[in-house]
């Protein structure tokens, strides 16, 4: 499915993904940053019980890569990977 809009909500700690039948995604930016498809994170196993480590990350700016994807930067520095 093609999103019709990627938002970040105003307090920064989450993206809204919205379709075009109106459905709304909300993904954490904790779960983002800790899940990033960087090859930082390739080569580094993150265990699932260890989710606090990325508790107080926000997400400073989304921006679209060509046309298929977002690159999110995020409050630790850390944009090399796209969503």
């Amino acid at each position: 499915m093609i999103p019709k809009s990627v938002n970040l909500s105003p307090s920064k700690k989450d993206i809204q993904v919205t379709y075009k039948n109106n459905l709304v995604l909300s993904v954490s930016s904790k779960n983002l940053r800790k899940f990033s498809p960087s090859a930082e994170n390739k080569n580094k196993p993150i265990k699932i019980e260890e989710g606090d480590d990325f508790k107080d990350v926000l997400i400073n700016k989304i921006e679209g890569v060509v046309n298929y994807a977002i690159r999110i930067h995020f409050s630790d520095g850390h944009s090399t990977g796209i969503f």
